[in-house]
């Protein structure tokens, strides 16, 4: 009896379901959801300073595609700065599917703000129908631009160069000064000065010289388009932010401006397109610290024409910067150490140096614990031509570092580094060596092997004068890699191979401008890969 009644029941829910669906749908229809689907994946690909590519997928009969672009703002789309519309037929498919909506497409977007947060939307349209989609929408950040091509810095003053075709109207620069409070960590903090507004003259000229800075302080510039940074730059200027500044004068005797000086740190300040004629460059014992600074003028270095370097005493830190220095050839030595004088850091930076018959530095004494010898951003050139070679290390207590960077050296003999003392670190990298009026036979004499060492970045090239060159006096190949490094087709290995090098199929003259002449910009036909990564930076085109 329950069976037969639940069945009753159950037929009757049936026939009412039956007679439901068979009236008349009488609910209304909102015309305004009768739309398109929106894409099912939008992206950042990649982001540059002034550029962006996006990717997304394609929406089912959209013939166009709107793009908004909001400045300043996380989704917020407040200040909408253009909108671009992309046809559909005009696009190519990076990833093309058998559907539409899985189809990826991609597309640049050209002429941003670098340092800039950008939102996106995206919207499909139907132009025959006049049917849209939603939005899908994004947010980026372009990354830091970079239009300032050299920095220069002066003892108080700096000089700063940009790409002339990129707009800029202001320049804005402060002293970074660290503050200490006690139990917590030093933290930076920026002294602001006034900014300054380019004038159109400087604007054309890309150029601009601040005057009235401190010597021997780090100092942080911005150039800015209107509120837009288009590039930055930390610097410190040259010399000591403590002791005496001396200005020298073209006539001046430089070692009585020295023997004068009140005890303590010294900066000797030159100007750039002088010449200065020094002779032997006596360094007394009432200097710790020793900084010979040139001022840059009009992309001109001060010239320093003189015979060696002398020290008095064992003085804390030797720098010579931003200066020409050219050897008379009096002296086989630029630097000779021997006995208890010296130093016990040395440090050249942005200098050229040439005409040293021997050495730069060679060191004799088993007295001496030396911590650092560094050569950086530097144009050498002929340099050991009579033998000994850049760097003849020959006795020494103890020696910490020695490091060559961003430098370019142009017909060297003997050797880049005779090392005969146990050395913690061996640094050579982003530099480019480059011989044709003298046959060097070995890159390094190595009679102790370095705690550490590091040779990458390196361009290896000319024909040597006709001759094969080692890596080494003997088989570093163990400790040693080349790796990184770039022979160029001229350059022939000797025996002992410069390991894992690439071997280039141009010559040194099919890979720049003019090198035998000192001009290693590389050519743009070329079409170097490391252009931009490896050698010295002075030379890159991108």
């Amino acid at each position: 009896m329950k069976i037969r009644n639940f069945y009753y029941i159950l037929l009757g829910i049936l026939t009412f379901s039956v007679v439901a669906c068979e009236e008349a749908n009488e609910w209304g229809v909102d015309t305004s959801h009768d739309r398109l689907f929106r894409s099912t994946k939008f992206e950042v690909k990649e982001t540059n300073p002034t550029s962006a590519l996006l990717s997304f997928r394609g929406v089912t009969n959209a013939t166009k595609y709107v793009f908004d672009f909001s400045e300043g703002d996380s989704l917020l789309f407040n200040n909408i700065v253009f909108t671009t519309n992309i046809l559909a037929d005009t696009l190519t498919a990076y990833n093309k599917e058998t559907s539409e909506v899985k189809t990826e497409y991609h597309v640049l977007f050209l002429n941003l703000n670098g340092t800039t947060r950008y939102s996106v939307r995206l919207k499909a349209v139907d132009e025959n129908t006049g049917m849209e989609s939603g939005y899908v929408q994004l947010c980026f950040d372009t990354t830091d631009e970079q239009i300032f091509t050299t920095v220069t810095p002066g003892t108080t003053n700096v000089s700063l160069n940009w790409q002339a075709d990129k707009k800029a109207t202001r320049i804005e620069y402060g002293e970074l000064v660290k503050t200490e409070i006690e139990g917590e960590e030093a933290k930076t903090d920026t002294i602001w000065a006034t900014p300054h507004e380019l004038t159109s003259a400087e604007q054309q000229a890309g150029e601009l010289v601040i005057n009235d800075l401190k010597p021997g302080t780090n100092y942080i510039t911005y150039i800015l388009n209107e509120k837009v940074r288009r590039g930055s730059y930390k610097f410190k200027t040259l010399g000591s932010s403590k002791g005496t500044t001396i200005s020298v004068g073209v006539s001046d005797d430089i070692n009585a401006l020295l023997a004068a000086a009140p005890a303590g740190d010294v900066t000797l300040s030159f100007t750039g397109g002088q010449t200065y004629e020094v002779g032997e460059f006596t360094i007394p014992e009432t200097v710790t610290n020793l900084y010979v600074s040139g001022n840059v003028v009009s992309g001109r270095m001060p010239k320093l024409n003189m015979t060696k370097f002398v020290f008095s005493a064992l003085m804390d830190n030797f720098y010579v910067q931003y200066m020409d220095v050219v050897s008379d050839g009096k002296s086989q030595f630029l630097i000779e150490l021997g006995g208890k004088t010296g130093f016990k850091n040395v440090s050249f930076e942005g200098c050229n140096i040439s005409e040293i018959p021997r050495s730069l530095i060679r060191t004799n004494s088993g007295d001496l614990e030396v911590g650092a010898i560094a050569i950086s951003n530097c144009f050498i050139k002929n340099v050991g031509l009579s033998g000994y070679g850049l760097l003849n290390i020959g006795k020494l207590k103890s020696l910490s570092t020695i490091s060559i960077t961003n430098t370019t050296m142009l017909n060297i003999g003997d050797q880049i580094m005779d090392l005969r003392v146990q050395t913690d670190k061996v640094t050579f990298t982003q530099s480019i060596f480059c011989n044709y009026d003298i046959n060097m036979p070995k890159l390094l004499r190595l009679d102790k092997q370095p705690k550490e060492i590091t040779v990458t970045g390196v361009i290896f090239a000319g024909d040597n004068k006709g001759g094969k060159m080692n890596s080494g006096n003997s088989d570093y190949s163990k400790y040693l890699s080349f790796a990184g490094c770039y022979l160029t087709s001229d350059f022939q290995e000797n025996d002992k191979k410069f390991t894992d090098a690439q071997i280039l199929k141009i010559s040194s003259e099919e890979l720049f401008v003019d090198p035998k002449n000192g001009d290693f910009h590389f050519k743009p036909e070329a079409k170097f890969e490391g252009d931009g990564k490896v050698g010295d930076p002075r030379w890159w085109t991108k």
